[in-house]
Order: structure tokens, then C-alpha cells, then sequence
């Protein structure tokens, strides 16, 4: 049995009551219409205005009989607050279709070599039982994605490795192998795995800092006793497997097995793969839609 269906809250209610009692006296130039509208006492309205130019210091209508007139201070208001009331109207449109029951909206991130097989997958099995859910996807590199989902700009993300900070939870879906990717006429071409001193002389190519995997390749190259000599960097991976194949310099990248252009060569010393990890915040509410999709990627990828 599901429980009782939450009201969708309408935030100028929640938090801009004066607001909406100020926009009526503006609409309607008239205190009585205008508390009638409100469904309130015209004289609680009138002592609220009464209120409101106090605490301003200045006028905000002039009366006219029953009418009211505002003042150019008043229309200032006025103007400030129906841009107010339009943002609060959009809020609490996206808030409410958050709190559907059935459907809502999610944003999730991904890393960039995901968006090619694993987020294609999830969505499609998902969206297969679950389409009244909205998903709004957001690609880029770890700290990228670390950082929207601090500030809430996304709800989800699978990304590179865990973040390290208590205000986020992780959970392990899996690990993707690291290749070296060297151009067909390399002299390890040929290899079935290769240690990555072979190369410590090499020219690389690599994602930019800010990605996992640029810092992967740092610290897999500091393990192997070098640092490498980065001679071009590309936030794309498909650029970096070309150029690689070009004889452009080496790179280490996921494994990409329809990749065939250049050569993939697994790395044995050090061992090199990495942790593919679904993460969300732990500091805030999260939404029916978002627990939905955040569980069914954890029952059928882990």
C-alpha cells in the first residue's frame, strides 16, 4: 500500500506570503478585491502594507476612495517582485514534478568514456520500466562532476575514483582495465603486455588535470620510477587514441576493444585498472526519482 501522496508546495506559500499579498494589491488597485482574492481580512491587509512602508521608510501606494494607486517606489517593488514570483513559479514547477509520485527528474553525471556503452545501457533498461522518469545527463571529468554534485547541480554520478569526503557515499560497480596505446609501428605493438618503464622515454598524450585519469597516469608512471613527458593533452579520448595511432606519442586510456586504429597493449608493472563508482550526496534530501534510478543502477551493475 502506498502512503498518502505529499502536496506539491508552491514556494511564494512557503516562503514570500508578502509577496503574493503585495502582487494582489498591485493586480487589483483595490485593498477589498484584493483581500478577497487572498481570502484574508482587508483589514489584516491593510495593516500589513501599513507594516511594509514602516519597515521600508517609504510609500508604497497613495489612496484614492477605495482605490490605491502605488507610489514609484511601490512600482519599483512591484516590477522587482513579479521577477521574484516568475523564479518561484519555475522552482516550484521543478519542485513539484520532483515530488510526483510516478515520475520526476534526475541529472546525472558521467565520466566522458562512459557516455559510449555503460550510460546507454543503464538508460535504456531503465527507462524501459520507469519512462514517466526524466533523466538530464551532464558529461566530464572527475572533479567536474565531484564538484555538481557538491553543488547540486547533479544527483548522481559514476565517475573515477571514489571522492574521498564524508559528505558523499560511494558504491563500487565494477573495474575497468588500463592499456598503454601505442601506434601499430611502435616496437611493443607486438607485445601481449608491457611494464611501463619500456616507455619511460616516450613522448604522452593525456587527459588534462582534473580528470581521474590524468592523475592514474601520473601515479602509475611515478610507480614505475618515472614522470612523463606529457606533450599534448585533450579532454577527448577519442582525440588521444588517434593521435596515439598517428605516432603522435603513447597514452594510457580505458580499454576500448572496438578501437582499431591503434594498438592496445595491457600493462603488467604496475598493475593498471580503475574503480567505476556510482556516488551521491549524503547532504541532502533525495528525491523518489533519483532513489529509484540510484537503485536500480546498484541491483544491476554491482
Amino acid at each position: 500500500m502506498t502512503g498518502p501522496r505529499r502536496t506539491k508546495p508552491h514556494l511564494a506559500d512557503v516562503f514570500a506570503a508578502p509577496l503574493v499579498q503585495f502582487l494582489a494589491i498591485a493586480r487589483h488597485e483595490n485593498l477589498t478585491h484584493a483581500a478577497a482574492e487572498l481570502g484574508v481580512a482587508q483589514s489584516s491587509l491593510s495593516r500589513a502594507l501599513v507594516r511594509w512602508e514602516r519597515q521600508l521608510g517609504l510609500p508604497l501606494i497613495t489612496r484614492a476612495g477605495r482605490s490605491v494607486r502605488l507610489t514609484r517606489h511601490g512600482r519599483s517593488l512591484h516590477h522587482a517582485l513579479q521577477r521574484c514570483s516568475e523564479g518561484l513559479e519555475r522552482a516550484s514547477a521543478d519542485i513539484a514534478e520532483n515530488l510526483d509520485t510516478d515520475g520526476g527528474v534526475v541529472a546525472l553525471g558521467f565520466l566522458n568514456n562512459l557516455g559510449s556503452r555503460m550510460v546507454p545501457e543503464i538508460l535504456r533498461a531503465y527507462r524501459g520500466s520507469h519512462s514517466d522518469v526524466k533523466i538530464t545527463l551532464h558529461q566530464g571529468g572527475s572533479e567536474f562532476l565531484i564538484d555538481a554534485l557538491r553543488e547540486g547541480t547533479i544527483d548522481l554520478c559514476l565517475t573515477s575514483p571514489a571522492p574521498d569526503a564524508p559528505e558523499f557515499a560511494t558504491a563500487q560497480l565494477g573495474t575497468e582495465p588500463l592499456v598503454l596505446v601505442v601506434p601499430p609501428e611502435h616496437p611493443l605493438a607486438t607485445r601481449s603486455q608491457v611494464a611501463l618503464t619500456e616507455v619511460a622515454s616516450d613522448n604522452f598524450l593525456a587527459l588534462p588535470r582534473g580528470y581521474g585519469l590524468r592523475a592514474m597516469t601520473e601515479q602509475l608512471c611515478a610507480l614505475a620510477g618515472f614522470n612523463p613527458h606529457i606533450v599534448f593533452e585533450s579532454t577527448d579520448a577519442a582525440t588521444l587514441r588517434g593521435l596515439a595511432a598517428a605516432g603522435f606519442g603513447v597514452c594510457i586510456l580505458a580499454a576500448a576493444p572496438d578501437a582499431t586504429d591503434s594498438i592496445e597493449i595491457p600493462i603488467g608493472n604496475p598493475p593498471a585498472s580503475r574503480p567505476i563508482v556510482l556516488a551521491w550526496s549524503t547532504a541532502r534530501t533525495e528525491s523518489r526519482a533519483t532513489a529509484s534510478l540510484r537503485r536500480y543502477i546498484l541491483d544491476h551493475l554491482r
